[in-house]
């Protein structure tokens, strides 16, 4: 059924997708949709890695999968902090691969846009939710205590609960 989509139209889709999408060809990149470029610009700046290299070395692994037909290979990598990212391998025609990744967890961007938040509310919101406190936040962004506060406030009225508690489970 796909092959009956005209490639323009399959990549309008595939662009469209909020899942990262690549296809690789001789452990190269050949094809990177927005959604990847948005994750591997999130990687290397909260990891200080390069998310190109970490893929290529883990499709080295899989040289042996055989081509079209086979069953498609899911790895679980983890990051420089220990934060786990989900790669589905698919093995395509002419040795190509089409990776996904998934990071486990929260979609802050699609978190960021349901709420309709700040890019600093959205990094608020981030921290609260791997624990850090007012000043911790504060320390971490670059600002005072009292604006971390205020981003709060802010993003507690926009998503409509009343504590750090009741933010994380709406995340979840």
């Amino acid at each position: 059924m796909i092959d009956a989509l005209p490639p323009t139209c399959f990549k309008a889709i595939v662009e469209q997708l909020n899942v990262p999408v690549l296809v690789f060809a001789d452990r190269q990149i050949v094809y990177k949709n927005q959604a990847a470029d948005r994750l591997f610009t999130r990687l290397r700046a909260r990891y200080g890695v390069e998310p190109s290299v970490i893929l290529r070395d883990q499709l080295a692994g899989f040289d042996a999968v055989p081509v079209i037909g086979a069953s498609p290979v899911v790895a679980l990598l983890t990051t420089g902090r220990g934060e786990p990212l989900h790669v589905h391998i698919v093995p395509l025609e002419d040795g190509r691969r089409a990776v996904t990744i998934r990071e486990l967890g929260i979609d802050f961007d699609a978190f960021r846009r349901r709420y309709r938040l700040s890019a600093r509310e959205a990094q608020v919101a981030e921290l609260v939710l791997q624990g850090f406190r007012n000043r911790d936040i504060a320390a971490a962004l670059g600002i005072t205590s009292a604006t971390a506060k205020k981003h709060l406030s802010r993003i507690f009225e926009k998503v409509g609960v009343e504590s750090r508690v009741q933010l994380a489970n709406r995340l979840a």
